[in-house]
């Protein structure tokens, strides 16, 4: 029962693996994108993929790839007329057609993804501009992520299925094993009594002189012995089933423990879904649900709930002056920096390049504002040294807590104007709503 499963989980994943290359060789073959760009891609696939949590990243890192392109080419819309020649464009887009179609059929994702991979499909026979295939190409690569998310949350329930069943039938397995070897047990002392009572009247049966009540009672003992010798034979069958029962028992529990293996790698690779590859805090996709599941707690109890984003002030001069290397390095250190103000009901996430974000529940204001600035102030006194060179690097930051008729909409809007606001008066400020 596990074999299939397992076997469907490998095809999706070789599935992935292909697709993400063929993306990945469909955006090289563009000319005109940014050598960084080029650069990333080549460094993305440098990378291990042997497991499926680490395919997913790089696919969604791709999936960013192919937005900075498409908007790349968006703003320059005569980058295609001038890198195409119109005798080898008709060619090209016919053989990344070609490519994205075959990939589509080795495909086989069930439901909404499977359908609308289905309808790329369609289009994609009827044929398709340069703009539309790079469109096509990207939603395609969507439909993947989102079509082995859903295999996973399948998985996830088909073990879930195969884990209650396994306890049922090991509690069951158990109580007829004990009830099997009880009986067993109670039945081989019934036979060592019988065997006992027959060897006692065979001794008495000696002493007898007389020859009729002799051969009456030898009778009666040889039938009392058949039937002990045909006990003794449905003991040992026993003793069979017994073993048998115990050697099904450790397959079940050998295959208990199998699945129970399979339930943590795949919750392993759920964690890891909603990590940050490079901080190690939630993503923005983790942020969202905790940030749903605390207003719905909100609208209930209307708890004390603030949201604060902390946004690196002149990050992207680190970069450009010390590189990417240094820039993921002042990354990783400030969020360790910021987690280690936070209690378990706070959540940090980094909401995207140099912001991260967090969601502060229980806290009253003074609370919340006193761990902002001193997050702020351990920030600025990290001594970050880059090239010989010794630079301090600072937050500013904006808050602002759940009232009335919010919606984390609502307040995530407000707390992005307010942070474009104070980022006008300088670094390290902060804006408090």
């Amino acid at each position: 029962m596990l074999k299939p499963n397992s076997l469907a989980t490998e095809q999706q994943t070789d599935n992935l693996d292909a697709q993400i290359k063929h993306s990945r060789n469909i955006l090289l073959q563009i000319p005109g994108i940014p050598v960084k760009i080029k650069r990333d891609l080549r460094e993305l696939f440098n990378q291990s993929h042997a497991q499926p949590a680490a395919q997913t990243t790089q696919a969604i890192h791709l999936l960013r790839l192919y937005e900075r392109v498409v908007k790349i080419l968006t703003h320059n819309s005569h980058t295609l007329s001038q890198a195409f020649p119109s005798t080898s464009e008709h060619a090209l887009l016919t053989q990344l057609n070609s490519e994205l179609q075959n990939l589509i059929t080795e495909l086989d994702f069930e439901g909404e993804s499977g359908d609308l991979l289905a309808d790329i499909r369609t289009k994609l026979l009827l044929g398709v501009n340069s703009d539309t295939l790079l469109e096509l190409a990207l939603q395609v690569l969507r439909l993947v992520i989102d079509g082995t998310q859903y295999e996973r949350k399948s998985s996830e329930k088909f073990l879930q299925q195969v884990n209650t069943a396994l306890i049922k039938n090991l509690k069951s397995a158990g109580q007829n094993l004990q009830q099997s070897t009880e009986n067993y047990v109670h039945r081989q002392e019934i036979n060592q009594e019988l065997n006992q009572l027959v060897t006692r009247g065979q001794h008495e049966l000696n002493k007898l002189e007389s020859p009729t009540t002799t051969a009456a009672l030898n009778s009666l003992f040889g039938e009392i012995t058949s039937l002990s010798e045909r006990l003794d034979q449905a003991q040992q069958r026993e003793q069979a089933l017994i073993e048998r029962m115990h050697y099904s028992k450790n397959q079940m529990e050998a295959l208990f423990e199998l699945t129970q293996d399979y339930r943590r790698r795949l919750e392993d690779q759920a964690q890891r879904l909603l990590q940050d590859p490079l901080t190690k805090v939630y993503n923005r996709t983790a942020f969202n649900d905790h940030l749903e599941l605390e207003y719905r707690r909100w609208i209930r109890s209307q708890h004390h709930l603030r949201v604060a984003v902390l946004d690196i002030d002149k990050f992207k001069a680190i970069n450009e002056s010390f590189g990417y290397l240094a820039g993921d390095k002042a990354l990783k250190i400030i969020a360790r920096t910021i987690h280690k103000e936070l209690n378990k009901t706070d959540t940090l996430a980094r909401f995207s390049g140099e912001e991260f974000i967090l969601l502060l529940p229980e806290r009253n204001d003074n609370e919340c504002h006193q761990l902002i600035q001193q997050i702020q102030r351990n920030v600025a006194r990290l001594p970050f040294k880059f090239r010989d060179k010794h630079i301090t690097m600072t937050l500013s930051g904006a808050t602002s807590a759940f009232k009335e008729s919010d919606t984390p909409e609502i307040v995530l809007d407000r707390l992005y104007r307010s942070l474009q606001e104070v980022k006008k008066y300088g670094p390290n400020q902060l804006a408090w709503k």
